[in-house]
């Protein structure tokens, strides 16, 4: 099931947000005219919950970094393929001060 991701100066949307396990396709767009952003998918989130910045960055060290993709320059785009199982992943920007701006975004994976 592919999820569009559109990055933003201050905002990370997926579309859609829920999907099945197993193989999910994250589709990248860099739509920011000026900022260079990555991807991170993380695991082990709780849906909602907003992670404590700490040098300009969210602390990650309690969540388990499924993959990512960095260096997305205004106006690139990628792909990065992961196989998710049920559960709730977040899914973030983690260059210094993008968390902070509202760079991050919730992927619920549920059902069969």
């Amino acid at each position: 099931m592919p999820v569009g991701v559109e990055l933003t100066n201050r905002s990370i949307t997926l579309n859609p947000s829920e999907v099945a396990p197993g193989d999910v396709v994250f589709r990248i767009e860099n739509q920011s005219s000026d900022l260079v952003h990555e991807v991170e998918v993380f695991a082990g989130g709780v849906a909602g919950e907003v992670l404590e910045v700490r040098n300009s960055i969210a602390e990650t060290s309690k969540l388990t970094l499924i993959d990512e993709v960095e260096n997305l320059v205004p106006g690139a785009t990628a792909s990065l393929s992961v196989s998710l199982e049920s559960g709730t992943y977040l899914v973030i920007c983690n260059l210094p001060g993008h968390y902070a701006n509202g760079m991050w975004a919730y992927l619920t994976v549920a059902g069969s």
